[in-house]
């Protein structure tokens, strides 16, 4: 005899009504600000911008919320300004991309140095915000830079581009920060810029720029301290991730500290991750660690120009590839580089000390180089359990070190050593080596070449001269 199907439960009946009244209650959920109910359309710049800056309007006047840009839009704006308590929201497929016309900017910021006689042209910005508090950017939505309406001329390793381009995103002096999962493309000029921003967290970001766009760095952490970059996979033209104190600050003079970055994948035609060149003030309490650099002109560096300080710097667990690109692009091959020089003659350049590098692991076309200009500028640097194989793979031309933004030679012929230092003071090894690659050009010469080193440990590096009958060693 068949049986009837049995009845659902009270339990699961009262338990289907509250799913149900979920639902209902997060559809209507009135901290939802949808852009699409605001006038979106996709298909005019001026209005579509509008109406985003209608939504975040009203969600900062609600108290807070999330603005989202639904699936399936894209859509192309000007300036967008986010306000506290906002959460940007860019759902999958969803894009909002850059308008191709400089003039329908409406924010704009500074560009990091200006050295040009007359007033400073400011680029404009796609999206900003400006003493905002607890706010985020959240994805796995597309942002797009529109690089390419800036190109004014292509060529084989570089481009040339309009005078004036736009930042893709610009946070000035913003606290409790949130960037995760979404996407950045086609930078026309810096991708993300947090200037004088405090307690940011930077999580699982992608940032994919042209690798011939000029002037597209990834991530530049200018005068803001409490940062944190995880998880993120960067390939820019510029440099993928720097720390700076920019001249240009807009009245911001917080020191750029407490920055931790691990577990990115990094690829740059310049440096993968860098601290400098423009520092006007301090930058300390660094911890970079976990991070592979690969297919890259440098791998990381600590350069200054300018007058301010880099101190307190720990890279550790990092493995870098490096080699050689076309000269337009700052580098020279070298898997780590701490340089001193000053930028004009009219500038002076303040002191790099305390920096560390421990477990690192480098194949590259250079080797690692720590120069200063003059003794004083560079001390106690520490290298533990740092390798450095050096071959040739690329056809640019090797045999040089690249000493830009300097007031004398931008790229001396020198010779290629495992570890060229000079004027640095107790620079120490433990538990390093350099090995060679095969048919060593003739430049290919020490493991070590010091000059000018007071307390210099040595003891703690291994290895040979590229050439057989030349003595490991050159110190001076």
């Amino acid at each position: 005899m068949p049986t009837r199907p049995a009845k659902p439960s009270r339990c699961l009946a009262v338990a289907l009504t509250a799913v149900l009244a979920l639902a209902s209650t997060a559809k209507a959920d009135p901290a939802i600000f949808n852009v699409v109910d605001y006038g979106v359309t996709g298909s005019d710049i001026q209005a579509d911008t509008a109406a985003i800056q209608k939504a975040i309007d009203a969600c900062a006047a609600h108290g807070g919320g999330r603005v989202v840009i639904p699936a399936g839009a894209k859509v192309t704006i000007a300036t967008i300004e986010l306000k506290s308590h906002v959460d940007l929201h860019l759902e999958r497929g969803s894009l909002l991309q850059g308008s191709p016309n400089h003039g329908d900017f409406t924010r704009f910021a500074s560009p990091p140095v200006w050295f040009e006689a007359g007033p400073v042209e400011k680029m404009g910005v796609i999206v900003y915000a400006d003493r905002a508090y607890d706010i985020a950017i959240t994805g796995p939505g597309r942002i797009d830079g529109n690089g390419m309406a800036y190109v004014t001329e292509t060529g084989p390793y570089i481009y040339k581009c309009a005078r004036l381009r736009p930042f893709t995103i610009v946070l000035k002096d913003c606290r409790h920060v949130l960037l995760q999962e979404f996407s950045m493309t086609n930078s026309a000029f810096w991708t993300l810029r947090l200037l004088g921003c405090d307690d940011a967290s930077i999580d699982s970001v992608r940032i994919d720029g042209d690798l011939k766009m000029p002037n597209n760095d990834g991530i530049d952490i200018d005068w803001s301290s409490n940062v944190r970059v995880r998880g993120c996979n960067i390939s820019t033209g510029d440099d993928c991730i720097s720390l700076k104190t920019a001249p240009l600050s807009e009245g911001i003079t917080r020191p750029c500290e407490n920055i931790v970055v691990t577990g990115c994948n990094l690829r740059s035609r310049s440096s993968g991750i860098v601290l400098g060149c423009d520092v006007g003030g301090p930058i300390r309490d660094v911890v970079v660690s976990d991070c592979v650099i690969k297919d890259s002109h440098r791998g990381v560096a600590v350069r200054l120009s300018l007058e301010g300080s880099i101190e307190r710097v720990l890279f550790s667990n990092l493995v870098i590839e490096t080699r050689i690109f076309d000269s337009m692009w700052w580098g020279r091959g070298e898997p780590i580089q701490i340089l001193a020089l000053q930028w004009t003659q009219r500038t002076s350049v303040g002191v790099i000390r305390d920096i560390r590098f421990s477990n690192l692991l480098c194949n590259s076309e250079n080797g690692a180089m720590v120069y200063a200009a003059e003794p004083g500028h560079i001390e106690n640097i520490s290298f533990d359990h740092v390798s450095i194989h050096i071959e040739r793979p690329s056809a640019f031309g090797g045999g040089q070190q690249d000493l830009r933004p300097n007031a004398t030679e931008a790229m001396p012929t020198m010779g290629t050593s495992g570890f060229l230092l000079r004027d640095a003071a107790g620079v120490r090894f433990r538990d390093c080596s350099v090995t060679w690659g095969p048919n060593p050009p003739a430049y290919f010469q020490y493991a070590l070449d010091a000059a000018g080193c007071p307390g210099l440990e040595d003891a703690g590096l291994e290895g040979s001269a590229a050439h057989p009958g030349t003595a490991a060693k050159s110190i001076r």
